[in-house]
């Protein structure tokens, strides 16, 4: 019987008063036995009592709303980790003995230099700040302020700024160097830049989100994005100066509400980094009046203060998190160009070894084909396979798998199967022509499905079952056409000739 959710409520309130009544009683006990000897004493045991039971009810109740934080919020991301230049820099040559692992010239030497980049920076101890937004937000009007002279060109149509530009900017506060860069506008007219934009914000060690009112749904993604990223980030209001006080302070608590669990709220500031000049009238001891439009200094205090405050609390930490972030999206990149890599590269050895079989058996046709064309070329065709996945294996362990193979495409019918199917494409390909006996076609369509679901099986580094070796060699059986893999093989026959 399943009790209902009330049921369990008057089942629990009832078992508390149970425990409550038999605790007073266990007081009210220990009272009366010492009572009688010293009533001080008794007085000064029983408050004891109630004192530590009190304390050890506030220690749960501290310790559940820390468990259910936990619960609601169980990324670590969140919480500061102490990191250091040594961890980033192990990372980096995890990342560089893999980058030696590639045959391919140009990809080795295109991750060499991004990671030779991390490193510089890293030796340098440069802080990355990127300004972020989208297009006539007032970034690079802000860089200008920051700057205290103009370095970007601003105009009040959408997507002045093309492309990133880097500045040399000094903080007060912080010693080392800071690169502040201009990003292109996400929602420019075309999208133009938004890429690079979006690549410029990856790679910020601080970021600065500048907005000109409420958040875009576009702006509020970007944010999410960045967030789960790792970045830190100052949400500066921009053109505040173009907005009455009640309406600053009504758009910041509505920012800071909506960004709440994403930037702290002291991170969401006011701005105005180029104010509209304002109109003064100036009245002369002659009566005379004289009216002028007079420009108004940015008033960008709010953000250097966070920012100052960030910088002097986590600005080694958010270097150096960065840091191990970028190195470790280089550790994918190195990755996937690895397995691509040693995708072709099994392809190749396969080829060669379904034309090996091939040959094999053109020349010397076997009385009975054996299912694979041969236990020993299998067996080589799996041992290079193992070498290019950096995967050790012995000369019997390859016959072993070379046999298991063979047993697999026996039980699926794959030598009826290949037979059937190459001898009906034979009859009607021209490529009949060309010599192909049917058994060679045949052991050279097996050796190719055998070496493919193989390499599926390596790349996906699963450990070894049947199971799972026989479905893909089923899908590898029912996927691959007889007269395209037959004109394939004709075509490399002839360029062989």
């Amino acid at each position: 019987m399943v009790l209902s959710r009330s049921t369990w409520l008057w089942l629990l309130t009832g078992l508390g008063l149970a425990a409550l009544s038999q605790y007073l009683q266990w007081v009210s006990g220990i009272y009366s036995f010492v009572a009688p000897y010293s009533v001080p004493l008794a007085d000064l045991l029983v408050a004891g009592i109630l004192g530590g039971t009190v304390a050890a009810g506030l220690a749960v109740q501290r310790w559940w709303q820390q468990a259910r934080q936990q619960q609601r919020d169980p990324t670590p991301g969140k919480r500061r980790v102490k990191l250091t230049r040594d961890q980033v820099q192990a990372d980096l040559q995890d990342v560089d003995r893999l980058i030696q692992k590639l045959q391919n010239d140009i990809s080795r030497r295109a991750l060499q230099a991004k990671m030779q980049e991390i490193d510089r920076r890293l030796a340098q101890e440069e802080l990355h700040l990127v300004v972020f937004g989208t297009a006539s937000a007032g970034k690079t009007s802000l860089i200008n302020a920051l700057m205290g002279q103009p370095v970007g060109e601003t105009a009040p149509t959408l997507g002045t700024t093309q492309q990133g530009s880097i500045h040399t900017y000094q903080l007060e506060g912080w010693s080392g160097p800071i690169s502040l860069t201009d990003t292109p506008g996400l929602l420019t007219i075309g999208g133009a830049g938004e890429a690079e934009a979006r690549a410029l914000a990856q790679k910020a060690d601080l970021l600065i989100l500048v907005v000109a009112g409420d958040l875009l749904a576009s702006e509020y993604a970007e944010l999410l994005e960045l967030a789960r990223l790792g970045k830190s980030t100052i949400l500066a209001l921009n053109k505040t100066d173009q907005m009455l006080p009640e309406e600053v302070e009504i758009i910041l608590a509505h920012l800071r509400q909506r960004t709440a669990g994403v930037i702290p709220p002291e991170q969401v500031v006011a701005i105005a980094a180029d104010p509209e000049p304002l109109k003064v009238r100036y009245c002369f001891p002659d009566g005379s009046r004289q009216e002028t439009w007079e420009p108004q200094p940015p008033d960008t205090a709010a953000l250097i203060q966070q920012m100052a405050r960030l910088l002097q609390q986590k600005g080694s930490h958010l270097r150096l998190a960065n840091a191990l972030l970028q190195t470790q999206t280089l550790g994918e990149a190195v990755q996937q160009a690895l397995r691509e890599e040693r995708h072709q590269q099994g392809r190749r050895i396969v080829e060669r070894m379904q034309w090996a079989t091939a040959a094999a058996l053109a020349v010397t046709p076997l009385p009975a084909l054996d299912v694979l064309a041969g236990v020993a070329i299998q067996a080589r065709m799996i041992g290079e396979l193992h070498q290019v996945f950096d995967r050790r294996i012995t000369l019997q362990q390859a016959q072993q798998m070379a046999h298991s193979l063979a047993q697999m495409i026996v039980q699926l019918g794959g030598l009826e199967l290949a037979t059937q199917a190459l001898g009906s494409a034979l009859k009607a390909s021209p490529w009949m022509l060309m010599g192909i006996p049917l058994q060679a076609a045949s052991g050279a369509y097996l050796t190719r499905v055998a070496g493919l679901s193989y390499l599926e099986w390596l790349q996906s580094g699963d450990p070894w079952q049947e199971e799972i070796l026989q479905e893909r060699l089923k899908q590898q059986l029912h996927n691959r056409h007889p007269l395209a893999f037959l004109t394939q093989l004709a075509r490399q026959a002839r360029s062989n000739i």
